[in-house]
């Protein structure tokens, strides 16, 4: 037990020395009156900052400029470059909101206790109309890591800013630079190529959706197709190998770009964007580079991955096309049976009618049924015949109407063994489906019957 008492008396002597370091450091500092609470730094608007030079904390000294009245931003030096418009705008504006949380020296003797006599971080900037820089000097963290020491411009005093802040000031060259893997327009993108292991693809959008018209003539998965574009669009570098003012002759072998094993093209209009992608590095990147551009850059390696992917991949892998809500005409033929169901304009909105075998109102709630689980019907994967897959000789023929202006599709679903299979129209091959949701599809058909007569 002594030797417990002795432990928690020696952690309170540290506890007591080390709050009364802070208290004399922080509080009985000469104290400036001067500033007022929540006293802004600078007087100025973001939108107004032209010019920015920022000295970051590896040794980076970045210039950056834009227009007056421009959203966009160019990197100056130390190399010609699209600037990164986001964190540039970070800077500009954390420079109008930022305030003084306490004067602590007035006049301070020796900038070195407060770590400005070498900053961390030293921002300038200048406004429109503006002659010459302004600038932030950002020092050390407090000793109790809520704030840091800073100056502005001719102004003697250290004050206090939030340790966040320097996270938004402190960025290298890199950060600041655009590092876009392509430049475009999402929307814009109206067709996708990609020459790779898996063969060439080519996808075209028409009416807002994708179809593959190379290796096959298919219906893409439009969340596949336009997921990858986005990732494109979004991906960023993740290092720079070759800068533009190197790139001039610079050997591509080594990077395995001299003969890309994978080339993404991405048309827009008359435009394109096409990205290279060559070998992995060490740390499983993968270097790559825009055509356009004159550098060799690294993105993420699940990307190169995805970009490898087979055909398959980017079918589409509902059966159908149609939803419940927009079905207007339905024809299934089934053991040589052939029903037809049509939407009519009911008492209580949408009802259905049965023309064949028997016609007859039928119950809406089990026609919904019925098309939910017709629509729901989706492949898992794909076989490249339709050998040995029952559709010769299918178990349903499947007619749907739909939509506005109205389209009709067809599909066969067919059994073998174990397995279901479905095909969509003239699609090459077959889609293989879940045996049980065949099932509950076929047996809510059976469960289609005329509304039962008033009383």
């Amino acid at each position: 037990m002594m030797r417990g008492t002795r432990s928690t008396l020696v952690l309170l002597v540290l506890f007591l020395a080390l709050g009364g370091y802070a208290y004399f450091i922080e509080s009985e500092r000469a104290p400036a009156s001067e500033a007022d609470a929540n006293e802004p730094v600078f007087d100025l608007e973001a939108d107004a900052v032209v010019e920015l030079e920022i000295a970051a904390e590896n040794g980076d000294l970045t210039r950056l400029e834009r227009a007056a009245g421009s959203r966009s931003w160019d990197m100056r030096s130390p190399v010609e470059a699209a600037a990164d418009d986001n964190r540039a705008t970070a800077i500009a504006s954390a420079l109008e909101s930022l305030e003084i949380e306490r004067v602590v020296e007035a006049d301070p003797a020796d900038l070195e206790p407060f770590g400005l006599d070498d900053p961390v971080v030293d921002i300038g900037f200048r406004t429109d109309g503006d002659t010459a820089l302004r600038r932030l000097r950002i020092g050390d963290t407090t000793p109790t890591g809520g704030d840091r020491y800073a100056q502005s411009g001719d102004d003697p005093r250290v004050f206090l800013i939030a340790s966040f802040r320097e996270s938004t000031f402190n960025r290298t060259t890199f950060d600041l630079r655009d590092r876009s893997i392509l430049e475009f327009e999402g929307p814009d993108v109206d067709g996708l190529a990609i020459a790779g292991p898996a063969g060439p693809l080519r996808f075209r959008k028409a009416d807002n959706a994708w179809r593959m018209v190379e290796p096959w003539d298919v219906r893409a998965d439009f969340g596949v197709v336009e997921g990858l574009i986005g990732r494109l669009g979004s991906s960023e570098m993740r290092s720079i190998e070759v800068d533009s003012d190197e790139a001039d002759g610079a050997d591509l072998d080594p990077f395995g770009l001299g003969d890309p094993r994978v080339t993404a093209s991405l048309e827009l209009g008359s435009a394109s964007a096409v990205l290279h992608v060559g070998v992995e590095t060490e740390d499983a990147a993968v270097f790559a580079r825009d055509a356009s551009r004159d550098l060799v850059f690294t993105i993420d390696g699940a990307l190169a991955t995805d970009l490898e992917r087979a055909a398959g991949a980017y079918r589409q892998k509902d059966l159908f096309s149609f939803r419940p809500f927009n079905a207007d005409r339905l024809s299934v033929v089934r053991d040589d049976v052939t029903t037809v169901l049509e939407k009519t304009g009911g008492d209580d909105g949408d009802a259905w009618r049965r023309l064949e075998p028997e016609p007859a109102d039928v119950d809406r709630v089990a026609v919904d049924d019925l098309l939910t689980k017709l629509s729901g019907l989706r492949a898992a994967s794909f076989t490249d015949t339709r050998d040995a897959t029952g559709l010769d000789a299918p178990l349903a023929t499947v007619v749907v109407a739909y939509g506005e202006p109205a389209e009709e599709e067809r599909v066969l679903i067919g059994r073998a063994g174990d397995a279901a299979y479905g095909a969509h129209g003239d699609e090459p091959g077959a889609g293989v489906l879940d045996d049980s949701a065949v099932d509950a599809a076929l047996e809510a058909l059976d469960a289609i019957g005329p509304v039962d007569a008033a009383p």
